[in-house]
């Protein structure tokens, strides 16, 4: 076995360009840090790390990253909404990656939600290479995990933060490596989902029963940047829970509720 240290510094990339969810930003790059082919305690607390991770939330930061060389350089891609056009991707040595949270048949935005709404069994993380097209590319890697009975939202988007994880953990030692990552025999499927598909399922009918309720309530969770709400008599109203009785928040019941 080839010990961590013994590997060539230069069959290595130089630098992550990690484009992100700006809350998500640390622990990713800490994985990415910690999981590296190269990483040991004594390399950790080097002032010259083996691996740079510029960390990214915008495109304007992108495009200013992207106007500088980028020989050695990565886009990985996880959790954010910026679409990344052509032009900018092609500045980019190599295939760039995305970690989508959601398996190949749920393309597009909040695939959680739509999972939980469908009643899926299972759900999943899946890595692809990035292109014009949201959702589209090739894929190279995917994993499954069964949905438990009743969990809502805030419990299944909790697994899925896990598996995205797990999975940049296993692949971050082809990552960092200029070679292409080798693409599997897995193919997107369905229409991928669009931020009006949410707003749509958070429009409550004015004819909707208990069922179609809960079964919203759970897709969508609760709070003010997603709320349901219903429109009565000419007017729009946003639901906010001030009911008695046990109230499931992440996945737990709580006495009382707001």
């Amino acid at each position: 076995m080839i010990s961590r240290m013994n590997q060539p510094r230069d069959s290595f990339l130089e630098e992550i360009v990690l484009l992100a969810d700006p809350v998500l930003l640390p622990v990713l790059g800490q994985v990415l840090m910690i999981a590296h082919p190269l990483a040991s305690p004594r390399a950790l607390m080097r002032a010259e790390p083996y691996l740079r991770v510029t960390p990214i939330h915008t495109r304007e930061a992108l495009e200013a990253r992207a106007a500088a060389p980028l020989d050695g350089a990565r886009l990985l891609i996880c959790g954010s909404d910026v679409i990344v056009p052509a032009e900018l991707l092609a500045k980019f040595p190599g295939p760039s990656y995305n970690i989508h949270p959601g398996p190949p048949e749920r393309p597009g935005r909040f695939p959680s939600v739509f999972a939980l709404y469908d009643d899926a069994p299972t759900f999943g993380t899946t890595m692809h290479e990035v292109t014009p097209e949201v959702d589209a590319g090739p894929i190279v890697a995917v994993t499954r995990f069964a949905i438990p009975e009743g969990v809502d939202r805030a419990v299944l988007d909790a697994m899925s933060f896990e598996s995205v994880l797990r999975m940049l953990t296993d692949l971050c030692p082809m990552l960092v490596r200029p070679a292409p990552l080798p693409r599997i025999a897995a193919a997107w499927s369905h229409r991928a989902t669009r931020q009006a598909d949410f707003d749509a399922l958070c429009r409550l009918p004015s004819d909707v029963d208990a069922t179609e309720f809960a079964r919203r309530l759970r897709a969508v969770g609760e709070g003010p940047d997603h709320a349901l709400e219903i429109a009565l008599f000419g007017n729009r109203f946003r639901l906010e829970n001030r009911r008695g009785g046990s109230v499931v928040v992440g996945g737990l019941p709580r006495a009382g509720g707001s």
